[in-house]
């Protein structure tokens, strides 16, 4: 009898195998490592002299030096299962280069000192942490050609990234094993997206669980929308318009206060690109916001508002205009760019209405140090972050050095200037930034990559008087310029 068992378990697991292995043809197998090593400083742009002691608080890093390795491996499983479904499935680790050391490993951050206001840092961290960066379903043609079902944890990205697209803002490191937040690759949507292409037309509607909480209230945090767009025959010009809701019924700010009031912000916008010439390229953005918010509550000055708890109605703009110019005459064929970002920003009153423009879960970056500054990075000076309540002038240039395919150069000149000023009697001007970039593909699948980055503080930080910042201490003048390194190299499988 227990060979007779025995030999029906041995045909039920062949029976099972078989269809199993006929299935895995269809698997492909990707994915990349990225080792980078970072040295940053004075990223708090010297307010506070001799002063570390937001190490441990809120934010990381401050005055001092960060020299530091980091690792990110993705794993990626596409399998089409029959011809019109397939999974897809991507493993993540990102770590800081360190051993393991008792209950704390990872970057030994174990308070959460690199997350930032809205996100709730790990108790302890694990610098082997496997995060499920991908776990999806697509169905193709659905009941109607080019009806497509995407269903599970997913990348997003609408146009640009201007509103949805890769957010590092949002919660980046659920490990908390990186010091860098601005690096992380965790940025996907556990959402249901229904697509459908009717050319030149295409639709997209998505819902998007962003935050369950406890599962038996109503404090959830939901992101929504629906996107419509088409390409044109003529001057290859394209374009979509969209409608983008974002309602959090639970407001919980970096110290932990929570408010009784939901937030909700909708979006509405549209954006497209045209070139009138074969060498010009013309694209836009214009984003409209409206909704209500609870305020942050942490102080006088807080992220998306200067009002404090104040319950206010929110009425916000968001511009993106960009010129570029192929010139080939030159003696290294560059590509020039010219752009203008805008932010609305908030008076500094209390008569209920906010025109502090929310990101949302942007993923698009324009640079390299001021765009964190408020979200990952403190500033001993305080200031509205560089993701809202601003004006972004940029200049930017791109060619291969020596003619040589293989070697990118990209340089971006970036001036910043404040819609409101959030604290009276400082100036308007917030700072310059260069950022440069080097990139060499030493074959097909690696690359190095070396980014050089400065952020010149303006007068803002520079005019005297003592302003308190999140963690009650104060500066007055800050004029130390904050400096990136990041030298990388990427392979790709």
């Amino acid at each position: 009898m227990r060979k007779f068992l025995c030999i029906l378990a041995a045909v039920a697991v062949v029976a099972v195998v078989i269809p199993a292995y006929a299935e895995v043809e269809n698997v492909k197998l990707s994915g990349d490592v990225t080792v980078r090593g970072i040295f940053k400083e004075d990223y708090g742009l010297g307010g506070i002299k001799n002063n570390d002691s937001y190490n441990g608080t809120f934010f990381n890093p401050v005055d001092d030096q960060q020299d530091f390795f980091m690792s990110q491996v993705r794993l990626r499983v596409d399998a089409d299962v029959t011809k019109n479904i397939s999974a897809q499935l991507e493993l993540l680790n990102q770590r800081d280069w360190d051993g393991p050391s008792g209950a704390v490993q990872g970057s030994g951050l174990a308070s959460g000192t690199n997350i930032g206001p809205g996100a709730a840092p790990a108790a302890t961290n694990d610098q082997f942490d496997v995060l499920l960066n991908l776990a999806n379903i697509t169905i193709r043609d659905m009941y109607y050609e080019g009806l497509t079902l995407r269903v599970g944890r997913q990348d997003i990205q609408w146009g640009e990234g201007f509103v949805i697209g890769n957010q590092n803002l949002a919660g980046p490191d659920p490990s908390n094993t990186i010091a860098a937040d601005e690096f992380s690759q965790f940025h996907s949507f556990d959402a249901i997206r229904a697509m459908y292409e009717y050319d030149p037309w295409h639709f997209d509607v998505l819902y998007a669980k962003r935050q369950e909480n406890a599962v038996n209230l109503d404090d959830d945090e939901d992101l929504f929308g629906i996107n419509i767009g088409r390409a044109f025959d003529r001057y290859k010009a394209e374009g979509e318009v969209y409608f983008v809701g974002m309602r959090d019924s639970a407001v919980v700010n970096a110290v932990g206060d929570t408010f009784d009031t939901t937030e909700e912000r909708w979006d509405i916008g549209a954006r497209g690109s045209i070139r009138p010439f074969d060498r010009l390229k013309l694209s836009g953005e214009t984003v409209f916001q409206w909704g209500e918010e609870g305020g942050a509550g942490v102080t006088a000055l807080s992220p998306y508002t200067l009002n404090g708890e104040v319950q206010q109605d929110v009425r916000a703009w968001a511009f993106d205009y960009r010129a570029e110019w192929d010139w080939t005459e030159l003696p290294w064929p560059a590509t020039l760019g010219a752009e203008w970002v805008f932010y609305s920003g908030e008076e500094n009153s209390e008569d209920g209405k906010s025109g502090a423009y929310h990101p949302g879960y942007r993923g698009k970056f324009h640079s390299a140090i001021r765009e964190f500054q408020g979200q990952f990075y403190l500033t001993d000076v305080p200031s509205t972050p560089g993701f809202t309540n601003e004006h972004q002038v940029l200049f930017d240039a791109s060619f291969h050095p020596f003619n040589n395919k293989d070697l990118t150069f990209f340089s971006r000149w970036l001036m910043f200037w404040l819609d409101e000023i959030p604290v009276t009697g400082r100036g308007r001007f917030i700072g310059n930034e260069l950022d440069m970039t080097l990139a060499y593909a030493y074959t097909e699948d690696l690359t190095f990559k070396l980014i050089n980055a400065f952020f010149v503080p303006g007068d803002y930080f520079r005019t005297e008087g003592l302003v308190a910042n999140q963690a009650g201490q104060t500066a007055s003048n800050a004029d130390e310029v904050a400096k990136l390194i990041s030298a990388e190299v990427v392979l790709t499988f």
